[in-house]
């Protein structure tokens, strides 16, 4: 076989000159053209570090992605309780209405389109929330103080206590703790 010294491209040993540069051709032994027609060992090695490296950074983003909903599922549980300082006026509350015990339900007509129902969750009142009479503190005439687990105190206006937890309402803002953030309720 012969071989273009120019663009190194294979001709047979009929041919004397290059079809593309018209260059002299040379004559080269078949080890030679052997070792050109076949392909070049390829490295394991390296291919085998760049797929390794490839699902390293895979795992680690899917690692962080997974860590980072879980602190955002275990941050929207936990209770955000915030203390005020006591510098604030302080608002005097009104009695609690008086419970009475209600009758059995009874079916009522339905109102007509002109008439509007006035329903619980429309109405908008400072009274507490909670239906067993007066709450912890008001019947004492002090201000009660809820003592918290973490070394917080939390005044009030008022403080009661359901299945749910701890209710307390301040400058008319109503809201619930959870029983085990709550140490003791006092009065002052």
């Amino acid at each position: 076989m012969k071989r273009c010294p120019q663009c190194l491209f294979l001709f047979p040993d009929s041919d004397s000159k290059c079809d593309f540069d018209q260059t002299p051709l040379e004559h080269v032994d078949d080890s030679a053209v052997e070792s050109a027609a076949r392909p070049p060992k390829r490295r394991p090695l390296p291919i085998a570090a760049a797929i390794g490296l490839i699902l390293g950074v895979l795992v680690f983003a899917v690692y962080y992605g997974l860590s980072r909903q879980q602190q955002k599922a275990s941050a929207a549980t936990e209770p955000q309780v915030t203390i005020e300082p006591a510098a604030q006026p302080s608002v005097t509350s009104s009695p609690s209405p008086e419970v009475s015990p209600s009758p059995s339900p009874s079916i009522s007509p339905s109102p007509r389109p002109s008439e509007k129902l006035a329903t619980s969750h429309t109405r908008s009142t400072s009274d507490p929330v909670s239906t067993s009479g007066p709450g912890i503190g008001t019947r004492q005439g002090g201000k009660p103080v809820i003592m918290l687990t973490s070394g917080g105190k939390i005044e009030a206006d008022e403080v009661w206590r359901t299945k749910d937890g701890v209710w307390y309402r301040r400058n008319g803002m109503v809201t619930l703790l959870k029983r085990n953030q709550v140490k003791t309720v006092v009065t002052r």
